[in-house]
């Protein structure tokens, strides 16, 4: 809905224009139908804002539809109202009916625009910054800006499933494809409810409480020691099934050692995501043991576990859910306790560090792949995690954007433990890498020598790339 521009309208303060579109509405609805002129003044005023905005009414127009059910329901009034009739054109009309519908079709129409208007001339993320100023509860604004964030990525996967469909000879203009079309809408269900899932994942894996961090709130508790002598990660016999029966791991042992950077390698469904996700307490229920750097993965630490390992995952439409690059990176921070120039300066340290300080007020669905990717990977680094878990960080990554990332993950001080199914980019990236399929450890050594036994990849459905060479 949102028409860019440089008027004095859309210079405006965000909070100023809801205000202004708030009183308008409210006026409308308290002019008294009889009133014909003052309807006649307000969509003048609305006019003359669309001429300051330098916005043409055909924009409007073709958006107003959305009006329609009201349009045809005050239409109809006349003639199906009751009290004192009229002939009109040969038709008996309803007096207080006509006026009825004339109420409903101008205080909705003025509605409408007066909506619209405020929609063309501030973007998303500005309205949600102007009811924060306006003092909105913060529960409201936090749905609001989930809401817009989750139908921007619900509307982008609607587009790309219609022109999959239309590629393959559909028109939806034709009556018989609109069983594809239904159908779409059903796929389309089905997967929004998995994206959201899957952003809640995210959310909960940096912190996530059930409610935006507040500067009201004090700083978190004091961290729990580290102990330097213990391993970054350890895992014992860790063995987890889904509700639905399916067991992904049948007891995994890992060690990883401080400042290890680690390669997860297995084909697809061998149990190396579901593992990825027990290393800091978003999945859990199953048996064995977990500790990060001595610290048991337990529900009473999984706040000091969630700011100790820092997960990011594939979709990085996943873990960006807010109107800005700003306001991702500083979601997890805030949800543990850090505030004020603290909180600006981890932001902005996490932006430099993957090379996005540019991009920080910039709506995440308008940055390419390989920046959400880079901006992803500040929403983690911004927590200061001891250890980085990252879940196929290369997929779908043009070269450069992937070498980007690669100087990126090198330059950082950190353990790491990288899940990814991209052997030539596990060789660059980790000394050492273990093999997991059927949701038990297979393999664990030097990356290169395992890359090297072409047989037990081929076991594991695993191979380099053709043409690869490991000089």
């Amino acid at each position: 809905m949102h028409r860019p521009g440089d008027s004095p309208v859309h210079r405006l303060p965000p909070h100023v224009k809801i205000v202004v579109a708030v009183v308008a509405v409210l006026c409308v609805v308290a002019t008294p139908r009889e009133a014909f002129w003052a309807f006649g003044a307000y969509l003048s005023a609305i006019t003359a804002v669309w001429f300051a905005a330098r916005i043409p009414p055909t924009w409007f127009a073709s958006r107003a539809l959305i009006e329609l059910p009201f349009v045809v329901l005050a239409l109809a009034l006349p003639f199906t109202g009751h009290g004192r009739t009229t002939e009109f054109l040969g038709l008996t009309v309803s007096m207080d009916g006509a006026l009825a519908g004339w109420n409903i079709l101008a205080k909705g129409t003025l509605g409408v625009l007066v909506s619209l208007t405020l929609a063309a001339t501030t973007a998303p993320q500005d309205l949600l910054l102007g009811l924060q100023r306006l003092r909105l509860p913060g529960v409201l604004v936090t749905i609001a800006t989930l809401m817009l964030r989750y139908a921007e990525v619900v509307v982008a996967e609607a587009k790309r499933m219609r022109v999959a469909r239309i590629s393959r000879g559909d028109d939806p203009r034709f009556l018989w494809q609109l069983g594809a079309t239904a159908r779409g809408v059903g796929s389309l269900f089905i997967r929004s409810y998995e994206r959201g899932e899957r952003v809640h994942l995210a959310m909960v894996s940096r912190g996530w409480s059930g409610r935006m961090p507040d500067e009201r709130d004090g700083p978190s508790a004091t961290t729990a020691p580290v102990h330097r002598t213990a391993p970054a990660l350890l895992v014992e016999r860790l063995a987890f099934a889904y509700p639905d029966g399916h067991q992904a791991l049948f007891g995994v042992d890992l060690r990883v050692e401080p400042g290890e950077r680690v390669a997860l390698l297995g084909p697809n469904g061998a149990g190396k995501t579901t593992l990825a996700l027990h290393l800091n307490g978003v999945l859990g229920g199953g048996s064995g043991r977990i500790e990060v750097a001595g610290l048991p993965v337990t529900a009473g630490n999984l706040k000091e576990i969630r700011r100790r390992v820092g997960v990011v995952f594939q979709d990085p439409d996943d873990q960006l859910f807010l109107p800005t690059a700003r306001q991702d990176v500083a979601f997890g921070p805030a949800n543990f306790g850090v505030r004020g120039a603290e909180l600006d300066d981890r932001v902005a340290r996490a932006l430099a560090a993957v090379g996005m300080a540019d991009v920080a007020d910039r709506s995440p669905l308008h940055l390419s792949g390989g920046q959400r990717r880079r901006v992803a990977l500040a929403t983690v680094l911004a927590c200061d995690p001891e250890v980085l878990v990252l879940d196929e960080p290369s997929a779908n990554l043009e070269p450069v954007a992937r070498r980007e990332l690669a100087e990126v993950l090198l330059s950082l001080d950190r353990t790491m433990l990288m899940v990814t199914h991209d052997l030539p980019y596990a060789w660059q990236l980790c000394p050492r890498s273990v093999l997991i399929d059927g949701g038990v450890v297979v393999a664990d050594g030097p990356t290169r020598e395992i890359l090297a036994d072409t047989a037990l990849l081929a076991r594991h459905r695993l191979e380099l790339p053709f043409g690869f060479r490991l000089d």
